[in-house]
C-alpha cells in the first residue's frame, strides 16, 4: 500500500508539472498568434498576453482546463487499455472453455468406450458365448 502512495504521489508531481509546461506553452503561441486576435475569446488571451506579465495571467488562466484536458486524456487512455486487456481475458478464457471441452469429449470418448468394452466382455462371458481370438483381443485392447 506504501508503494501505492508513492506513485500516486510521484504522478501528481507529473501531470501537475505537465500541465503547467502545456498552460505556459499554450500562452506563449498565443502571444505571437495574429490570427487569434479575430476570434473572440482567443483575442482576448491574445491582447491579455501583450500586457506586463500577461503570459503568465494566461498561462494560470490556462491551467485549469489544460489540466482537465490531461486528465481526461490519460483516463480515457488507461479506460480503453483495462477494456483491451479485459476483453483480451475474456477471450483467453473462452479459449481455454473450448479447448477444455473438447479434450473433456475425447476423454469421455475414450471412457466410455473402454467402460461399453467392459461391458461387453462381462455380458458375453455371463452368458457363456466363446469370443473369436481376433475379437478378444480387440475388446481388451480397446483398439477399433
Amino acid at each position: 500500500m506504501e508503494g501505492n502512495d508513492e506513485s500516486r504521489s510521484m504522478w501528481r508531481f507529473v501531470d501537475g508539472s505537465l500541465s503547467i509546461s502545456i498552460s505556459t506553452l499554450l500562452a506563449v503561441i498565443l502571444s505571437s498568434c495574429a490570427a487569434c486576435a479575430r476570434l473572440p475569446l482567443l483575442g482576448y488571451l491574445n491582447e491579455l498576453t501583450q500586457r506586463n506579465d500577461g503570459i503568465i495571467i494566461v498561462a494560470t488562466l490556462l491551467l485549469f482546463p489544460t489540466t482537465a484536458v490531461i486528465y481526461g486524456g490519460f483516463n480515457m487512455f488507461f479506460a480503453a487499455k483495462e477494456a483491451v486487456e479485459k476483453k483480451a481475458r475474456q477471450r483467453g478464457r473462452q479459449e481455454g472453455r473450448q479447448e477444455g471441452r473438447v479434450e473433456g469429449r475425447q476423454v469421455g470418448r475414450l471412457e466410455g468406450r473402454a467402460e461399453e468394452r467392459e461391458r461387453i466382455s462381462k455380458l458375453l462371458s455371463e452368458h457363456g458365448v466363446a469370443l473369436s481370438p481376433e475379437l478378444a483381443s480387440r475388446l481388451a485392447n480397446g483398439a477399433e
